[in-house]
């Protein structure tokens, strides 16, 4: 339970002169890095900095960067000189935050028009909540055909799904920057499941939410992903949960459990259902050529069989999106 003093706190962060502090860490985002910046920008809510942390892009991502900064006061930028990687970044920018309220963007989705306002007043009407994440839409061809996916909503259901799914979506949430450095920030051992572990951590301490409106539109680009690459992730994500469930075993202890837990069950089935369901996915976006493209990537890596499922599935898919009509 709260304390009175804490929850005065936490309310009186609302009145604080800058509402929160979006934290956007870039590694080569030059593709897609100026409509996420201008997404932040052309918010309904601008009583905000936007911290911009470039680690050692060398695709021209921080020539972005320093055009904004001169242009806008609102842009905060940092350069490193050498790649820390995304963890070390992360903590960097909840280290230099001015805002207790911290918003997580990332350098290739787009914000909504009210997610800061929206963000905002819910942790200023919820000060037990210390992360709140949001509905998202996954990013279609084009707008019409973007993909609204729904989120477990209360903490009591999300501590739940934790435990078998990573149910926040990281580039969504707002967090309370002075819980998460209480908690010591982002680990950087669980890579790929940086924030999966931190989310888990936090719901033993403080309470979890999902806004129930899309306030992101998150590109869902799976790119050059092998199944050997995802099933190193799935090796992460489930470290984080033994992890949590074992807080007293070390890091090589937690992967090592991991590890034995996912080889008993058997790695062909799921890295099928990981295949059809991301080749399925951008079907429904209308990514056609993204899809196919990641079939041929996949059918290199499943037996014949397998491959002649996924590849009749996709097929069937393609043939509904030609026969269904387009989104008013």
């Amino acid at each position: 339970m709260i304390r009175y003093d804490e929850k005065v706190r936490r309310v009186s962060l609302c009145n604080a002169e800058m509402k929160c502090s979006v934290l956007l860490p870039v590694y080569n985002g030059s593709p897609h890095l100026v409509a996420a910046v201008e997404s932040i920008l052309s918010q309904d809510e601008d009583d905000f900095e936007l911290l911009i942390i470039d680690d050692c892009s060398n695709d021209g991502s921080a020539e972005v960067v320093r055009r904004y900064a001169k242009v806008d006061a609102r842009v905060r930028a940092m350069f490193h000189t050498k790649n820390i990687g995304l963890s070390a970044t992360l903590n960097e920018g909840l280290a230099e935050a001015r805002s207790e309220f911290v918003v997580r963007m990332d350098h290739d989705d787009i914000a909504m028009p009210r997610r800061l306002s929206t963000q905002i007043g819910f942790l200023c009407e919820h000060p037990e909540v210390a992360v709140a994440g949001s509905f998202v839409y996954h990013m279609g061809r084009d707008r019409q055909h973007d993909r609204l996916v729904e989120l477990p909503v209360e903490h009591s259901e999300i501590v739940r799904i934790l435990l078998h799914r990573n149910c926040l979506y990281h580039p969504s949430v707002i967090l309370r920057r002075s819980e998460i450095l209480a908690l010591g920030g982002y680990r950087a051992e669980f890579k790929n499941s940086e924030d999966y572990d931190l989310w888990l951590r936090a719901g033993k301490t403080y309470r979890l939410a999902n806004i129930p409106v899309p306030l992101l539109r998150y590109r869902f680009t799976p790119g050059g992903m092998s199944l050997s690459r995802r099933w190193q992730q799935v090796i992460c994500a489930r470290t984080a949960v033994v992890s949590f469930q074992n807080p007293e075993w070390s890091y090589t202890q937690a992967e090592q459990e991991a590890a034995r837990q996912l080889e008993r069950q058997g790695n062909g089935g799921f890295l099928e259902q990981v295949a059809r369901g991301t080749v399925r996915e951008l079907n429904l976006l209308r990514l056609h050529r993204e899809a196919l493209h990641m079939l041929w990537i996949f059918a290199r890596q499943l037996s014949p069989a397998r491959t002649a499922r996924m590849t009749l599935e996709c097929a069937f898919d393609l043939l509904r999106a030609r026969r269904r009509p387009a989104p008013p």
